[in-house]
């Protein structure tokens, strides 16, 4: 009996060192892995906005990353059988059997720089179109892309077909509005088209996007005309075959039914984007929006037909016609003035009326500047110092009476009652006990709120009820954006990888 119950203790102890090393690494690894992806999503996270932080002090950025973490995971397992042979009589020997296991994990991860010469380029360089359309598509709010993307905007005004053209540049720079703002004495009570003299172009560029609530983006293809009044009735069949082996992506042969012949078109390789908007107030006797192209520097075709189609011709280029050079308008300066100076009368003409009917004149167009990463990120720090700035500035006087921003919101709610006039852009002072993460910089805490914000109770005790509150915090959603745009211009040479993991049992 004693032999049988030695061996069914091997035969269980054996099994239990089977069952630890099949199951505990399993479920280790599935932990672990959770686990691991928590802290990246954290360390990410800080480190992104410790970046916002340093542009706030313009303090030198530095953008790393934690592109690896590995683990090794060891499960050792013993027994040890004892038996006494001989008499046991007077000795304290006795048979016995000793199970021992050990389970040891070694984590390890990279920290890397990302100071190669491709990524600086890449997060200097002006961001493509395309990603800003991406934004858009996603239902990114377009107050959200015009401040986030956009370093300025010009308005062009066009006074006729020979000139002169005239241009107003509006600058989204919250920390250059500081010194305009702290030279005020009193709330303005003058008209309206006089306020533009003594505002700063962050606070007119607040405005225009207010104005712009219908901005979108279109992506199509430029063709260009190769050759007219083509024909292909060859006898032998030739011509008709050489044209239907051109590739049909690049190349588009079009029937012109009026001269019965054929055109044929280069198409662009990738597809094109435009910036427009279209007008609300639709002019009488039509049903159809009016749309117009907003100018960002980056396709030669500039008409409205690139806001809807997929094709659009490229200009034909005419060497008879003159060009006319443009003449920029500069602001005078904030200053109470009895009639509104040249820039700002060209600007209220826009705010005021939209772009003019594109055969009219003076004619009315945007021309917008698109931002790099870095930009972005210095625009944030900047925006950061605007709002402590502003409110220090604002300490021992009437809020109705300065009227501004801090944090900047969508727009002024007793001015425009306009869906999400209240909602935050950009803030760093959220509640720390209901923070979606927080960071120490400096001896100061910084806590980013969750985009939608707790219900607030209409009284106290427990048989209160909780409505929610409409005023919505867009921090986390735009530091989503940033994080993305900061790994578009992250390569494969700068991020290790683990050619394998392995586990050993």
């Amino acid at each position: 009996m004693v032999n049988g119950e030695a061996v069914m203790g091997r035969i269980l102890a054996l099994g239990l060192c089977l069952g630890l090393c099949g199951c505990i690494p399993a479920v280790e690894i599935k932990s672990d892995s959770l686990s691991f992806d928590d802290v990246i999503e954290d360390t990410t996270n800080k480190l992104l906005l410790l970046n916002v932080l340093r542009a706030r002090d313009k303090a030198p950025l530095h953008f790393a990353n934690i592109p690896v973490i590995r683990e090794s995971m060891q499960l050792s397992a013993t027994l040890s059988n004892t038996q006494v042979a001989g008499p046991v009589v007077g000795t304290t020997l006795r048979n016995n059997a000793t199970l021992a296991g050990i389970f040891q994990k070694s984590p390890s991860f990279e920290f890397n720089h990302l100071d190669s010469k491709d990524f600086v380029t890449g997060v200097s360089s002006p961001i493509d179109a395309k990603f800003v359309k991406y934004w858009l598509d996603r239902g990114l709010d377009q107050r959200i892309v015009l401040l986030l993307f956009f370093s300025s905007v010009e308005i062009v005004e066009t006074r006729s077909e020979a000139g002169p053209v005239s241009t107003i540049r509006i600058r989204n720079s919250p920390r250059d509005a500081l010194d305009v703002i702290r030279g005020r004495e009193r709330a303005f009570a003058g008209p309206e088209e006089l306020k533009c003299d003594i505002q700063s172009d962050f606070e007119r560029y607040l405005k225009l996007i207010n104005v712009l609530k219908t901005f979108f983006a279109h992506s199509y293809r430029e063709r260009r005309v190769l050759a007219r009044g083509l024909s292909l009735n060859d006898k032998d069949g030739r011509g008709l075959q050489s044209f239907a082996a051109l590739d049909q992506s690049k190349i588009q042969l079009s029937y012109d039914k009026g001269s019965s012949a054929y055109n044929l078109y280069a198409l662009s390789p990738e597809q094109k984007v435009a910036f427009c908007f279209y007008e609300s107030k639709r002019p009488a006797g039509t049903s159809a929006p009016r749309y117009e192209f907003i100018d960002s520097g980056a396709t030669r075709v500039r008409n409205r037909k690139s806001c809807y189609q997929g094709v659009v011709d490229a200009p034909v280029e005419d060497s008879t016609t003159p060009e006319i050079s443009e003449s920029p308008v500069f602001f005078p300066g904030a200053a109470s003035v009895k009639e509104a100076s040249e820039y700002c009368s060209t600007y209220n003409r826009f705010v005021r009326q939209g772009p003019a009917e594109t055969a009219a004149y003076p004619r009315l167009e945007l021309r917008l500047h698109i931002r790099s990463v870095g930009e972005i990120f210095q625009f944030l720090g900047d925006l950061l110092q605007y709002q402590d700035e502003i409110r220090r500035h604002a300490d021992g006087r009437r809020p109705a009476a300065l009227k501004l921003n801090t944090p900047v919101t969508f727009g002024y709610c007793p001015d425009d009652r306009s869906p999400g006039c209240d909602d935050i852009f950009f803030r760093l002072d959220g509640d720390p006990s209901d923070a979606r993460f927080s960071l120490w910089y400096r001896d100061k805490l910084y806590s980013v709120a969750h985009l939608n914000p707790p219900e607030e109770p209409l009284c106290e005790g427990d048989a209160c009820r909780r409505q929610p509150t409409r005023q919505k915090d867009h921090t986390l959603e735009i530091l989503s954006v940033v994080h993305q745009l900061v790994d578009l211009n992250k390569s494969a040479t700068d991020i290790r990888a683990t050619p394998f993991v392995q586990v050993l049992p």
